[in-house]
Protein backbone atom coordinates (compact mmCIF):
# COMPACT_ATOMS: atom_id res chain seq x y z
CA UNK A 1 0.00 0.00 0.00
CA UNK A 2 1.26 3.48 -0.91
CA UNK A 3 0.57 6.57 1.23
CA UNK A 4 -1.41 8.11 -1.65
CA UNK A 5 -4.03 5.32 -1.64
CA UNK A 6 -5.98 6.95 1.21
CA UNK A 7 -6.55 10.17 -0.76
CA UNK A 8 -7.84 8.68 -4.01
CA UNK A 9 -11.60 9.19 -4.21
CA UNK A 10 -11.80 12.11 -1.76
CA UNK A 11 -14.23 14.74 -3.09
CA UNK A 12 -13.07 17.85 -4.91
CA UNK A 13 -14.41 20.80 -2.93
CA UNK A 14 -13.50 24.36 -3.94
CA UNK A 15 -11.16 26.04 -1.42
CA UNK A 16 -11.02 23.12 1.04
CA UNK A 17 -10.53 20.15 -1.29
CA UNK A 18 -8.94 21.69 -4.35
CA UNK A 19 -5.50 20.86 -5.74
CA UNK A 20 -3.57 23.24 -3.46
CA UNK A 21 -5.48 22.15 -0.34
CA UNK A 22 -4.77 18.50 -1.18
CA UNK A 23 -1.04 19.15 -1.67
CA UNK A 24 -0.94 20.98 1.66
CA UNK A 25 -2.86 18.23 3.46
CA UNK A 26 -0.58 15.51 2.08
CA UNK A 27 2.51 17.47 3.09
CA UNK A 28 1.25 17.80 6.65
CA UNK A 29 -0.31 14.35 7.12
CA UNK A 30 2.29 12.23 5.34
CA UNK A 31 5.53 14.16 5.72
CA UNK A 32 4.98 16.28 8.83
CA UNK A 33 5.49 19.60 7.00
CA UNK A 34 2.80 22.23 7.63
CA UNK A 35 3.32 24.64 4.76
CA UNK A 36 0.68 27.14 5.82
CA UNK A 37 -0.91 27.96 2.49
CA UNK A 38 -3.42 30.83 2.58
CA UNK A 39 -6.83 29.67 3.77
CA UNK A 40 -8.55 31.66 1.03
CA UNK A 41 -8.23 29.82 -2.26
CA UNK A 42 -9.41 31.32 -5.52
CA UNK A 43 -12.34 29.46 -7.03
CA UNK A 44 -12.23 30.06 -10.79
CA UNK A 45 -9.47 28.36 -12.75
CA UNK A 46 -8.20 31.73 -13.99
CA UNK A 47 -8.01 33.09 -10.43
CA UNK A 48 -6.41 29.85 -9.16
CA UNK A 49 -3.73 30.07 -11.84
CA UNK A 50 -2.97 33.69 -10.91
CA UNK A 51 -2.79 32.79 -7.21
CA UNK A 52 -0.53 29.78 -7.80
CA UNK A 53 1.88 31.73 -10.00
CA UNK A 54 2.01 34.65 -7.56
CA UNK A 55 2.63 32.50 -4.47
CA UNK A 56 4.63 29.51 -5.68
CA UNK A 57 8.06 30.97 -4.85
CA UNK A 58 6.90 32.03 -1.38
CA UNK A 59 6.10 28.43 -0.43
CA UNK A 60 8.33 26.21 -2.54
CA UNK A 61 11.68 26.00 -4.28
CA UNK A 62 12.05 24.52 -7.73
CA UNK A 63 14.11 21.32 -7.90
CA UNK A 64 15.60 19.40 -10.81
CA UNK A 65 14.35 15.89 -10.03
CA UNK A 66 11.15 14.77 -8.31
CA UNK A 67 10.98 12.74 -5.11
CA UNK A 68 8.09 10.81 -3.60
CA UNK A 69 5.74 13.36 -2.01
CA UNK A 70 7.05 16.49 -3.70
CA UNK A 71 4.65 18.96 -5.32
CA UNK A 72 4.54 19.28 -9.09
CA UNK A 73 3.18 22.26 -10.97
CA UNK A 74 1.34 21.32 -14.15
CA UNK A 75 0.10 23.63 -16.90
CA UNK A 76 -2.63 22.91 -19.45
CA UNK A 77 -2.40 23.90 -23.08
CA UNK A 78 -4.65 26.84 -22.17
CA UNK A 79 -2.18 28.04 -19.56
CA UNK A 80 -4.16 26.94 -16.49
CA UNK A 81 -2.00 25.87 -13.52
CA UNK A 82 -2.66 22.78 -11.45
CA UNK A 83 -0.81 21.31 -8.46
CA UNK A 84 -0.28 17.61 -7.89
CA UNK A 85 1.90 15.49 -5.63
CA UNK A 86 4.45 13.06 -7.04
CA UNK A 87 4.22 9.38 -6.13
CA UNK A 88 6.84 6.71 -6.87
CA UNK A 89 4.88 3.49 -7.35
CA UNK A 90 5.97 0.35 -9.17
CA UNK A 91 9.12 1.96 -10.53
CA UNK A 92 7.09 4.70 -12.20
CA UNK A 93 6.07 8.28 -11.44
CA UNK A 94 2.43 8.96 -10.67
CA UNK A 95 0.64 12.17 -9.69
CA UNK A 96 -2.12 12.33 -7.10
CA UNK A 97 -4.28 15.42 -7.62
CA UNK A 98 -7.72 16.86 -6.96
CA UNK A 99 -9.38 16.76 -10.36
CA UNK A 100 -12.14 19.37 -10.71
CA UNK A 101 -13.66 17.73 -13.80
CA UNK A 102 -13.78 14.28 -12.16
CA UNK A 103 -15.07 15.76 -8.91
CA UNK A 104 -12.60 13.85 -6.73
CA UNK A 105 -8.96 13.03 -6.09
CA UNK A 106 -7.33 10.80 -8.71
CA UNK A 107 -3.90 9.25 -9.19
CA UNK A 108 -2.57 9.08 -12.72
CA UNK A 109 0.68 8.11 -14.37
CA UNK A 110 2.80 11.19 -15.03
CA UNK A 111 3.51 10.03 -18.57
CA UNK A 112 -0.24 9.88 -19.28
CA UNK A 113 -0.88 13.34 -17.86
CA UNK A 114 1.89 14.87 -19.94
CA UNK A 115 0.82 13.00 -23.05
CA UNK A 116 -2.86 13.94 -22.79
CA UNK A 117 -3.44 17.07 -20.76
CA UNK A 118 -0.55 18.76 -19.03
CA UNK A 119 3.01 20.01 -19.34
CA UNK A 120 5.21 19.85 -16.25
CA UNK A 121 6.16 23.41 -15.30
CA UNK A 122 8.40 22.12 -12.54
CA UNK A 123 8.99 19.93 -9.52
CA UNK A 124 9.18 21.67 -6.16
CA UNK A 125 10.15 21.23 -2.56
CA UNK A 126 8.18 23.00 0.15
CA UNK A 127 10.15 25.67 2.01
Amino acid sequence: MHWSDKYVGEPYTPSVGDCAALASKISKNEFGKDIGLPTQHAESTKEQTRQILELKNDYATRIDEPFDGCPVLLITQGGVCHIGVMCWIGREWWVVHADRSAGFVVRQRLRELTRLFFKVEGFYQWI
